[in-house]
């Protein structure tokens, strides 16, 4: 996707945050007993955590393992589908992938627009300039 005026950080820098950004939580995720070790093959695999959320919303699978995994801890928050959704992300993202990310969500009753408004009320300092 061509870099817009809402959108100066390039996109090669958004991927790499999008990257950090997910990659945060898995020490969280293993110390809660989850350890997203397919997730994190994916990763090394495809080379960005960006390259795997757009396989995993190409896929003909309705959810992964580890989408359902984190839905059966209370931690969709900490999903790919939910991170794309965030502000600073939904550009890195295709319409058509938002939409599948967005009605997995949904499809389990996650309150994904109160959860992204309140994520949009404080965006990282790096976002600032979107």
């Amino acid at each position: 996707m061509a870099v817009t005026e809402r959108n100066r950080l390039p996109e090669q820098g958004r991927a790499s945050r999008f990257h950090q950004h997910v990659l945060a939580d898995v020490d969280y995720l293993k110390s809660r007993g989850y350890n997203p070790a397919r997730f994190l093959g994916m990763i090394a695999e495809e080379g960005s955590a960006l390259a795997v959320a757009k396989r995993l919303f190409s896929s003909s699978r309705p959810i992964s393992y580890g989408f359902e995994r984190l839905w059966e801890m209370g931690e969709l928050g900490r999903t790919v589908e939910f991170v794309a959704g965030l502000p600073w992300f939904r550009d890195l993202f295709t319409e058509d992938e938002l939409d599948v990310a967005r009605s997995r969500l949904v499809a389990l009753r996650f309150p994904l627009e109160e959860r992204l408004a309140a994520a949009a009320a404080h965006p990282p300092d790096w976002a600032a300039d979107l």
